[in-house]
């Protein structure tokens, strides 16, 4: 009786791994039902591509020369010019900057920019003597707003709001991030802009300059007011004498109190204009990004976009100014449908092969293919959670693993001693070794197959040491004793 209670709870929780790894776990979510399962992460030759081509902006300028050479400043028609003997040429203003040194160094920030986005799956290649970038990441909700912000300059500055004078740059910023501040009117989103020890003297300095001028309330008692009252006259004509003098110190008090201010801006775009209450010592800069908001989708909005500027402050700017070529969607190598054909066929050939135990191996194979389901709903649930990427060649490591995992269930379920599945495991060792150095390649179709099959073959063994051999060693000897 225990042990056929041990035998129903095995299965029970087999069968609630399986509904949580197969149908998912779904709770209400503004009504409407959602699961709150992680999904899977296929890479782009199952879940289709975005390629986008960038190259160095042309900023031309036609030049009129003469015969030696010179620039010639004044306008001319062409006419003019082919009379005098000159010649007239476009040039690129940028030139200075496309060098091969410069492209690669773009090249690694917008690798470094993918990165600080999260996105993992993408592909890469420069051609340095056009200057060229072309991108393959994968398409999803967000690929928009990535490709927006791979290609964008950078470029930060403090500026006098007035004269423009650059008051500080890129070079001084050491780090950024978003931190969230609950306030009156809900969770408000800041974007923190941390300098390095240069940055934070100029920053002092900046903040002391154009700090917010307080403007003091002048009290006048009714004293006052009748003292000027009675000296009103007397005073007149020498106010009148000093008039000019007076006015000419209203003035230069009112430019001297005019307040000053400063503009932070990125890329030309203006995020913060104004003074500041109080110096800022600790070298930290903090901009507020939206309003206050209660509304988690409206907070949640603002912190992408947060985000997305700190993981441009992050890396350098671009030291070439690029723009859009090529923006084209690439279909998946194979198509949904043809996908879930694949799926089915595998969910055939396990069945049969699940029946297959049965017939050979009776009840001991009833268990083992019981078993065998509860590793492949544990195999998929870390799959999920191990964010492996799965590609066409995972989808074939996925298969190798059960067919590897199969074989061990069988020996189970024949009876074999644990010692024979054992030496059958360790005959496999270089397999899970190999696929440790395939999952640490660059290349995503064969680290896809590295990583799917070493954690298929490694749950093989932990799963049927642990739960498919005291599984089905239940019922053996429950025979053994009735025989």
């Amino acid at each position: 009786m225990k042990k056929a209670i041990k035998i129903l709870t095995v299965i029970f929780a087999i069968i609630l791994v399986s509904m949580v790894s197969f149908v998912g776990i779904y709770t209400q979510k503004q009504n409407r039902m959602e699961n709150i399962m992680k999904d899977y992460e296929y890479a782009m030759d199952l879940k289709g591509a975005r390629i986008v081509a960038i190259k160095p902006t042309e900023d031309t300028e036609e030049i009129i020369k003469d015969a030696e050479g010179n620039v010639i400043e004044e306008e001319l028609t062409d006419e003019e010019i082919t009379e005098k003997g000159y010649t007239k040429e476009t040039i690129n203003k940028n030139e200075e900057y496309l060098t091969a040194d410069n492209f690669k160094k773009a090249k690694k920030i917008v690798e470094k920019r993918l990165e600080g986005m999260g996105v993992e799956n993408y592909n890469i290649s420069l051609n340095e003597q056009t200057g060229e970038v072309k991108i393959e990441i994968e398409e999803n909700s967000v690929t928009n707003d990535i490709i927006s912000n791979i290609y964008s300059v950078g470029k930060f500055e403090i500026v006098d709001s007035e004269t423009e004078e650059v008051l500080l740059d890129n070079q001084y910023i050491k780090s950024s991030g978003i931190l969230y501040s609950s306030e009156t009117a809900g969770t408000a989103v800041i974007l923190q802009i941390e300098l390095n020890k240069e940055g934070r003297t100029k920053l002092e300095e900046i903040t002391n300059t154009y700090k917010t001028i307080e403007e003091s309330e002048e009290e006048t008692t009714d004293t006052e007011e009748n003292e000027e009252t009675d000296t009103a006259e007397d005073e007149t004509a020498e106010t009148q004498e000093n008039g000019e003098e007076a006015t000419e110190e209203t003035e230069d008090t009112t430019e001297e109190n005019t307040q000053k201010k400063v503009s932070i801006n990125l890329d030309g775009q203006t995020l913060y204009t104004n003074s500041f209450d109080k110096p800022i010592v600790n070298g930290t800069i903090q901009l507020t990004v939206g309003s206050a908001s209660t509304d988690s989708k409206t907070v949640n909005e603002y912190a992408k976009t947060a985000a997305e500027i700190a993981t441009i402050l992050n890396t350098e700017k671009l030291p070439v100014e690029y723009e859009i070529t090529g923006n084209e969607f690439i279909y998946p190598e194979i198509t949904e449908q043809t996908l879930q054909y694949v799926v089915y066929a595998i969910i055939a050939i396990s069945v049969v092969a699940i029946i297959f135990l049965v017939i050979k191996c009776k009840f001991r194979g009833l268990l083992a293919g019981i078993s065998f389901i509860g590793y492949v709903a544990v195999y998929l649930l870390l799959l999920r959670y191990a964010n492996v990427i799965i590609s066409i060649e995972g989808i074939f490591a996925i298969a190798m693993a059960m067919a590897v995992n199969y074989i061990v269930s069988l020996k189970i379920a024949e009876g074999k001693d644990k010692k024979d599945y054992l030496a059958f495991i360790s005959k496999i060792i270089p397999i899970p070794i190999f696929s440790v150095i395939f999952s640490f390649m660059e290349w995503i179709p064969i680290a896809s197959f590295g990583m799917t099959l070493f954690w298929g073959l490694v749950l093989t063994a932990v799963f049927n040491l642990g739960i498919t051999n005291p599984f089905v060693s239940m019922v053996e000897k429950k025979e053994r004793k009735d025989k």
